[in-house]
This record gives structure tokens, sequence and C-alpha cells, in this order.
């Protein structure tokens, strides 16, 4: 019976220090009726240790069709079960009546003839909402070259702004000639504007701001028109107080602008 424990324990703890999670992992992701398309691609970028899971996911019909999203993760039980939780759209590329969906995924881990899998089960909800989005299973092997490769853009602050009220409205118009511009806007990586055309009317954004916390405000060209840079014109109003700013973004830059609300400014 001794030499029969020690055995098990001996491939429970090979098992364990075999399995790898960091990595890339590629697959396909079904979804019931209700859903943008009935199948996806799916890659997980995962970085795990003993303790935490985390990583960056690419849900996405093609590579021009995707979206990015930030998730942490746990092990379950003897570490063959993890559960993933996307909890952060960092960027998206996708039609305009589609909504991100911020999934959940329960996985289990297999290797069987030197390849690695994660399969499962997964369910979610729509990005801003409640609603459910319509579930789905999940199968995955581990590969060694992701689908993505994304040039980084750099940010260019443009400036700071101290504020005496919490509540901020943001206007943003196309600067000069409309030419076809499109933008999306996040507020601290979270997606708040996505891929808007600018013109002389406004797309506007509105957000409450805690005391003495610093957010950013990052403008993301999504297409220059007919002459590039993407500059806009951006309006802020808060309380009665309006402020007026250009900014222009480009293939290799964003802009950003710095809110700080002082609630002792007054």
């Amino acid at each position: 019976m001794k030499y029969f424990i020690f055995i098990i324990l001996f491939f429970q703890i090979n098992w364990v220090h075999g399995q790898d999670l960091t990595g890339i992992w590629q697959g396909k992701l079904t979804q019931e009726p209700g859903g943008c398309f009935p199948e996806y691609y799916i890659e997980l970028q995962i970085q795990a240790n003993d303790k935490e899971i985390g990583g960056i996911s690419y849900d996405y019909y093609d590579t021009t069709k995707f979206v990015k999203l930030n998730f942490t993760g746990a092990y379950a039980g003897d570490k063959r079960k993890i559960t993933l939780a996307e909890n952060k759209v960092v960027k998206e590329q996708i039609p305009e009546d589609c909504i991100p969906c911020l999934k959940t995924y329960d996985l289990s881990y297999a290797k069987q003839n030197n390849e690695e899998s994660l399969t499962g089960k997964w369910v979610g909800e729509d990005m801003g909402t409640i609603a459910g989005c319509p579930p789905g299973f999940i199968y995955l092997k581990k590969v060694k070259k992701s689908a993505f490769d994304e040039k980084k853009r750099q940010t260019e602050l443009a400036k700071v702004f101290l504020l005496d009220s919490a509540d901020v409205k943001v206007d943003f118009y196309d600067n000069g000639v409309v030419d076809g511009d499109s933008v999306s806007v996040f507020l601290d990586n979270q997606v708040i504007i996505s891929k808007k055309g600018l013109s002389l009317t406004p797309v506007t954004a509105t957000f409450t701001l805690a005391p003495s916390k610093e957010y950013e405000l990052t403008v993301f060209a999504e297409s220059m028109g007919s002459i590039s840079p993407t500059t806009a014109l951006v309006v802020i109003t808060c309380g009665a107080k309006r402020y007026e700013i250009l900014i222009s973004s480009n293939e290799e830059k964003n802009s950003s602008i710095k809110f700080v609300y002082d609630n002792k400014k007054k």
C-alpha cells in the first residue's frame, strides 16, 4: 500500500510540474444562436505561476475583426482545472452592431502525445450591460506563435486638466475639413467610444470623477480619413467651465488628456 501511495503521489507531482500554462493557446470558440458569429477563433496569451494566472485574450473572426481583453484566473482542485475571467476590453475592431462579450471560461488541461490542450465551457455578459451573451464551448491547443503582431503605438500626453466639478462632458469634433476620420476613446483603458466617425456634430462622452484620482482619456485613431493625421477638436464641459484643445493621432501615436478632480477647488 505504501508503494502504491508513493507511485500515485509521484505521478501527481510530476503532472503538476510538467504542466506549464504560460504561453500562447489558440483554438475555436462556439456560441449558441444570438451572437455576431456562430463560431470564432480565440487566442489566450497566458502568464501563470503556482498561485496566479493572468494574460490577454483575442476573440476574433479574422485578424481584422477582433476584441482584445485582459483576463485573470485561478486554479481549481489539483490544478488540472482553471477558471479565467475577462475583465477589461483593451481594443476592439468589430462591426458596430456587435457588442464585446466579457467571458468566463471553465477549462480543463490535458496532454496527449506531446500536445497540450485546454477545453471547456464559457459564459459571459455583454460589455456595459448585465445581459448575458449566448454561451458556448471552447477548445485550445498550445502553439508557438501568436496570430497577432500588433505594432504598439506610443501615447503622447496633450494636457492635464485640474477640474473643480466631478461631472465631465467631452465632445469630439472633426477639426477643419470633414474627411472621414474615426476614433475610439478609452477612459483608463476602458472603451467609452467605439469607432465613431468625426464630423461637425459632436461625438459625446460623459463620466464622473472621484476626488484626487488621476484619469487618462486616450484617443485612438481608427482611420485617418483622406488627410492624415486624425485631428480632433475636443471640447470639455465641467460645471460652468468650458475648455477646448486640439489633439491628433495616427498609426504611430495616440493622444491623451488627463483629468484630476480637486473637490477643494471651488
